[in-house]
């Protein structure tokens, strides 16, 4: 049966959150995206990012956040300087409690007076060392235990309850196949290619007469044919109750062509990327600032894992091990630095770990800001 055209409209424009900005620096990236959640530190910001941007209602609950964002971030704040001044063989454990800090930020956005949970005191996260042998990333594992940070977490970027069982167990080969960063490096290390599709020119479409949105995407016959992945596999985990996905015929030959099954009615006063989030959402796309300043968008290939993990998830589970092999297992990280891992590690403490600070800012702000060098 031949496929059907896809659907013609207006192009939006495709990205993860409702607001958008596209931003150059002179200076450096990391200091103006610091400066951008410090800013949150102020009482009104907190308070208008609480209710405007995350809906909390009740005043006193604003109030509460407010605060207690201006805890957290200064707190992380400090700690990730100490990191940067730190050694390759201390930094990633002060890293970690810098964006266990953010977390802490973000989970009060999702439970106002989340310090007063006991989830604000557990990790929900666990990783023991071997005292017989040295790590071999290749096959460890972190736990996912009782509830805790990381499920709040978990919850807050992916807005419904967080499904993981206790426990949970989560391979860091697994995971580090999911970070573009180091893809170069995790391939060398692990002998297996990232487990991330192309989303080829991935749009949100409006059709004016209608008030009618949809999603389109296209993902090239080879990554598909290489990851052995037929069309069913590939639309059917990102499908929503709302709508799932059908293929529609495309103008490049090389290129299969998705589109929604069912389109959106847009509100009048309603942003097109609002009205389409709980659908964006869904696709659990990961971003990547690649070439001529551009956002690039994967859809991650997760049957391998035993729950969907959103991109920030995946990086900071990533780093509870590293900060975990700090604490715990140092003689197993000075093994580490002298092994074919050491490229990826510290490729993922370089790259990585300024993506997923980037990611915090946009989770704190649900807008996706490019951020980019101008000189």
């Amino acid at each position: 049966m031949p496929l059907a055209k896809p659907r013609e409209g207006d192009s939006v424009d495709f990205h993860v959150y409702p607001a958008v900005s596209n931003e150059g620096t002179l200076g450096n990236p990391e200091t103006v995206i610091w400066a951008s959640i410090r800013h949150l530190c102020s009482r009104n910001v907190g308070e208008g990012i609480a209710g405007g941007v995350h809906g909390i209602g009740k005043k006193r609950d604003r109030e509460d956040v407010a605060r207690n964002l201006k805890l957290y971030i200064r707190q992380a704040n400090e700690f990730y300087e100490a990191a940067v001044a730190a050694k390759p063989n201390t930094a990633p454990l002060i890293y970690y409690y810098s964006f266990l800090n953010l977390a802490k930020g973000l989970c009060e956005l999702r439970q106002p007076r989340f310090h007063t949970h006991n989830e604000c005191y557990r990790h929900g996260i666990s990783w023991r060392a071997d005292p017989q042998k040295l790590v071999d990333p290749a096959v460890e594992v972190v736990s996912i235990t009782g509830r805790g940070v990381w499920h709040v977490l978990w919850e807050a970027v992916a807005e419904r309850a967080c499904p993981a069982a206790n426990p949970t167990r989560l391979r860091i080969r697994d995971l580090f196949s999911y970070c573009p960063e180091v893809s170069i490096e995790s391939s060398q290390a692990f002998g297996r290619s990232l487990m991330l599709v192309d989303m080829e020119q991935p749009d949100v479409l409006l059709d004016k007469a209608t008030s009618e949105a949809w999603l389109r995407f296209s993902g090239g016959r080879a990554d598909l044919n290489g990851f052995r992945i037929s069309a069913r596999e590939l639309i059917g985990p990102i499908s929503t109750p709302r709508s799932g996905y059908i293929e529609v015929k495309s103008s490049d030959k090389e290129m299969r062509a998705f589109q929604s099954a069912t389109p959106k009615k847009v509100g009048q006063r309603e942003l097109v990327l609002e009205a389409l989030h709980g659908d964006i959402l869904a696709l659990n796309a990961f971003a990547h600032l690649a070439y001529e300043k551009r956002l690039k968008y994967f859809l991650p290939l997760q049957s391998r894992l035993p729950l969907v993990m959103p991109q920030l998830m995946v990086y900071y589970t990533i780093l509870f091990w590293l900060g975990s092999l700090v604490r715990y297992d140092p003689h197993s990280l000075n093994a580490l630095i002298d092994s074919q891992y050491w490229l990826l590690i510290d490729g993922f403490m370089s790259q990585s770990r300024l993506w997923l600070l980037e990611l915090f800012e946009w989770a704190f702000y649900r807008a996706e800001t490019t951020l980019w060098i101008t000189r």
